[in-house]
């Protein structure tokens, strides 16, 4: 059965045991997972009696080479036909994304129906949190384009040349070994910048005894690999040092917590534990990681205020962080996945190469 088919009829069975007779689709990642569509203007509907996936001309061809458990209708007003089919189906709860419809299009889809609406958060979010093996095959794989691209970098050197310029060659790395784009826009922060999680990479030229943090990521097959690695000077101070290994501890910790079964709090609990340990723990300043998969950020959260367990096929960074304020930072990532007893990482750069380049 192609994945598509598989996919509608969990969601059917899950809208079933909500009461919802129709369900109407409009976050593209969400329509990417349940039908194979990649196009970037579509809407989803779904129910018992099956699904419709509503797109313009544009994308005639690759809607039918794409799409598998829905039907396909080309027109050039697709909200209007959405509301055509809703009325035409009579359905008695219509569920739909809250945090992706916005309240016109809410407005034109519910006129004289309103009370038959039904927010829905996460629906087929919740589907995606655990992966098939050709979800996660697909992010080994932008995991290895990634990971290629930065050793080819780090064979040129990256310290002299500025972070704009490493994050350039970085990106057009990943797609010379094969990603179809980056998951993301690289970090590559030096020095004091280095202790700004987001930073914007800049002009600044990267020197002989700056911290660098990359954080890095490729997209293959529609699927994500999100990687960050600390270079340290060759002869890093004391103290750069012993937050290097604060952080990499902390690291362990998380990944040796993960398992099935595990409260994603629990996992993020450990590594905020090591870094109080070793003092640092004030200088943590977000959550221990997240679910990849289509989206770079999705579900399940390893925070404190999450309310997720692991589950086997899950996919989740470890990526504990110290900043310090003027001074800069260091952040080490993977992703791992949850296997049968344990995590087991999909990212293949051990963290052991800091001081290379």
């Amino acid at each position: 059965m192609p994945p598509g088919d598989l996919r509608i009829r969990r969601l059917v069975s899950l809208l079933r045991r909500r009461g919802i007779d129709l369900f109407l689709c409009s976050r593209l990642t969400n329509i990417r997972y349940l039908c194979g569509f990649s196009g970037s203007d579509a809407v989803l509907l779904v129910s018992s009696g099956g699904a419709a996936l509503l797109t313009d001309g544009r994308y005639t061809v690759q809607a039918q080479q794409e799409v598998t458990g829905a039907e396909v209708a080309i027109t050039d007003r697709k909200w209007r036909e959405a509301a055509r089919r809703i009325r035409r189906a009579r359905p008695r709860r219509i569920g739909f994304e809250s945090l992706h419809l916005s309240v016109d299009l809410f407005r034109l889809l519910s006129r004289g129906s309103e009370k038959k609406w039904t927010a829905l958060r996460d629906t087929v979010e919740g589907l995606r949190m655990r992966k098939d093996p050709g979800e996660i095959r697909a992010m080994e794989e932008a995991a290895v384009a990634a990971s290629g691209a930065l050793l080819s970098l780090f064979a040129g050197g990256v310290r002299g040349r500025t972070e704009s310029e490493v994050a350039a060659d970085l990106e057009h790395g990943m797609k010379v070994l094969g990603a179809e784009e980056t998951s993301f826009r690289a970090i590559v922060a030096s020095g004091p910048r280095s202790a700004m999680p987001h930073a914007v990479p800049s002009r600044d030229r990267i020197g002989a005894s700056d911290p660098v943090v990359i954080d890095f990521g490729a997209r293959k097959g529609g699927y994500c690999s999100d990687e960050t690695v600390t270079l340290l000077p060759a002869r890093p101070s004391a103290d750069l040092r012993k937050v290097y290994d604060a952080v990499r501890r902390a690291q362990e910790a998380g990944i040796r917590a993960i398992r099935p079964g595990a409260p994603c709090r629990e996992v993020d609990a450990r590594v905020r534990e090591s870094l109080d340990r070793s003092g640092y723990l004030k200088y943590f300043v977000h959550s221990t990681g997240h679910g990849v998969g289509l989206d770079i950020h999705e579900r399940p959260s390893l925070s404190l205020r999450s309310k997720d367990r692991l589950a086997e096929g899950m996919v989740v960074t470890v990526e504990p962080g110290v900043y310090l304020p003027g001074r800069g930072g260091v952040r080490l990532e993977d992703m791992v996945r949850v296997g049968a007893s344990r995590g087991e990482r999909i990212t293949y750069l051990p963290k052991g190469i800091s001081r290379l380049a």
